[in-house]
């Protein structure tokens, strides 16, 4: 693998995990996933890391800011590993969304106390905290992918045609 196709990877993304993060938070308006009076998990774990307490326009701006950190990061991690295992794309990415979702409101966000176990919780809000993971996968892939072929014809974001240099390759 060049060192240039996985930076196209990492770059692809971050597109991708800004368009995935967006399509989630936009999933969860429609469909919530807890009470509108809950604290969400980024705004528990500030809070506990801080010692302060954030309600209002700073609850908003600090879960925003941590889960769309969260979510754009694993966007280029996701990437970057289509390069190394493309095996993480199959199923439009939604076996990695099941992974996801099992790796964070499955299993580790109960964990820390941050929210309920899914089982402990209603029914309604597990499933659309399930779907909303699968979501965010298969919108992951798809401007992956889409971002990807077009970075692999060579052109930049513009239309131009790009050479090796344009990435500053090494190999």
């Amino acid at each position: 693998m060049k060192s240039s196709n996985f930076l196209k990877g990492a770059l692809c993304g971050f597109a991708a995990g800004v368009a995935a993060t967006i399509a989630k938070t936009v999933w969860e308006e429609y469909f919530p996933v807890r009470d509108e009076e809950t604290s969400t998990p980024p705004v528990k774990l500030a809070e506990r890391i801080s010692g302060k307490d954030f309600s209002g326009k700073d609850a908003e701006s600090t879960s925003l800011a941590i889960h769309g950190s969260f979510g754009v990061g694993t966007g280029i991690i996701y990437g970057a590993a289509a390069e190394v295992a493309p095996v993480v794309t199959s199923g439009l990415g939604l076996p990695f969304g099941l992974a996801f979702y099992g790796g964070t409101h499955g299993s580790v966000v109960p964990l820390l106390d941050l929210e309920p176990w899914p089982t402990q919780t209603k029914r309604e809000y597990a499933v659309n905290e399930f779907v909303g993971h699968l979501v965010y996968a298969a919108t992951l892939e798809i401007v992956r992918r889409g971002m990807r072929q077009y970075v692999l014809n060579d052109h930049d974001f513009i239309g131009h045609e790009m050479t090796e240099d344009d990435f500053y390759a090494v190999e």
